[in-house]
């Protein structure tokens, strides 16, 4: 393998997508090529978030990525599943005004899930209804504070949406 073509090969690319083509064909190893992006990045003007943005769209690195994704979440929803009881969880006022505030700190959905006794999908389940809440509230003009937010939130997910479709065509 001729180091020199390779290297020209890779720095004669115009754009991060050309450079991510020609990176995937190339046969040189990944720290030799890790050392010639930094010079393209630096030739080109391009930034390294340009090339990651090129590289999470292409097909190859989608399927590497997307490669054992059920097993990876099916593990790691088992393992943060903190609902280990047959009772039920009532989502009160107090527990959604505490989520909230939770959530608003950036919490992460298995921290959540954790201080609640409950599963990952319930967390996600809970934000989604804060986010359609805090939409519907937008399209009606209202400041979506914490309050009207929880007040929304009482309404399931669909009913949510059937009320931003209906307020969305107005």
């Amino acid at each position: 393998m001729d180091y020199e073509k390779e290297k020209k090969k890779l720095l004669s690319a115009k754009t991060p997508e050309q450079y991510i083509e020609f990176s995937i064909k190339s046969k040189l190893e990944g720290p030799k090529k890790s050392s010639i992006t930094t010079e393209w990045l630096n030739k080109s003007g391009y930034t390294i978030d340009d090339i990651k943005y090129a590289r999470n769209r292409h097909p190859f690195w989608r399927e590497k990525r997307n490669k054992g994704s059920y097993e990876r979440n099916s593990r790691r929803l088992e393992y943060h599943n903190y609902y280990k009881t047959d009772e039920k969880i009532v989502w009160d006022d107090a527990k959604l005004s505490k989520f909230y505030d939770l959530n608003q700190e950036g919490n992460a959905d298995h921290e959540l899930a954790r201080l609640f006794k409950t599963s990952i999908p319930a967390v996600n389940h809970i934000r989604r209804k804060f986010r359609f809440s805090t939409i519907l509230l937008e399209l009606e003009k209202k400041k979506p504070n914490k309050a009207a937010v929880i007040k929304l939130s009482a309404h399931s997910e669909s009913v949510l949406k059937r009320l931003i479709k209906e307020k969305g065509k107005k």
